[in-house]
């Protein structure tokens, strides 16, 4: 009997430690990557990663640094951190650097040919705080869309 209630007390522990970490996890994930995007861009994103030849990325504060050109690409031999983590998104231009808190993104999803180690992630950027650019660029697309890298023309 007293084996019994070891166990059960055992079990009872690993589920509360294991519920907490959880609920640590999802409020704090850990540091994941860091995008300098070109000032007020809005557009497709398409970041390759593991491409033979290409720079590796650099690390700030923890975070894989993503400077993204103003045709919206980067090529990097480095891996990809794989979600669930934490992200954070700035402009550049000649005046310097802010941190972008308005920004919208989403439509987030990568390809991997088979056999091949180069992974592409591609996803879409707002600078704007309205709507329109969502409403002519993105909500109507379908399943098997394939974005066209870099900026929306206007």
């Amino acid at each position: 009997m007293k084996k019994n209630k070891n166990i059960l007390l055992m079990s009872a522990l690993i589920l509360v430690a294991a519920f907490v970490g959880l609920i640590y996890y999802a409020l704090k994930p850990p540091k994941g990557d860091r995008y300098y995007l070109p000032e007020n861009y809005s557009g497709w994103i398409c970041v390759s990663y593991n491409v033979n030849d290409a720079p590796q990325l650099e690390t700030e504060d923890g975070f894989l640094v993503h400077k993204i050109l103003p045709n919206g690409l980067l090529k990097t031999s480095s891996d990809p951190r794989l979600s669930p983590k934490s992200n954070e998104y700035f402009y550049y231009s000649e005046e310097g650097i802010r941190r972008a808190d308005k920004i919208k993104h989403g439509g987030g999803y990568s390809v991997q040919k088979k056999g091949q180690k180069e992974i592409n992630f591609h996803f879409w950027v707002i600078s704007s705080n309205n709507n329109s650019d969502y409403e002519k660029y993105i909500k109507n697309l379908g399943v098997d869309f394939e974005p066209e890298c870099g900026p929306w023309v206007k």
